[in-house]
């Protein structure tokens, strides 16, 4: 448990986001923090950060037709070193305006 919650104490502080504002007043492509909290809180039990000394997550979003956003996170997890990757995994996550998670699918990318 110790190391579950030092790699996602370091994966929320890793996290880098990008979008932009749409014209609209009040609509954003760019997912809320608390959508992309809901899908790196998913990965967290999906993914294995056994040995890992440092956790990066990468972001991409944008709005959904229904509502909500679509989020990409590739997740990249390094060794005790923090400077050896060691698993990276690709994932796809819709989190509805209601802050309820529609869809998630994560997938290990061979390194």
């Amino acid at each position: 448990m110790k190391h579950l919650n030092f790699a996602l104490s370091t994966a929320v502080a890793g996290i880098i986001l990008s979008g932009s504002a749409l014209a609209m007043p009040g609509f954003t492509e760019q997912a809320p923090f608390s959508s992309v909290e809901i899908c790196i809180g998913k990965i967290s039990k999906a993914a294995n950060y056994e040995d890992a000394g440092r956790v990066r997550h990468e972001v991409d979003s944008e709005e959904r037709r229904v509502g909500g956003h679509r989020i990409k996170i590739d997740t990249l997890v390094f060794g005790a070193d923090g400077s050896e990757l060691i698993r990276e995994y690709q994932t796809v996550c819709a989190v509805s305006s209601k802050q309820e998670a529609q869809r998630f699918v994560i997938r290990e990318k061979d390194i």
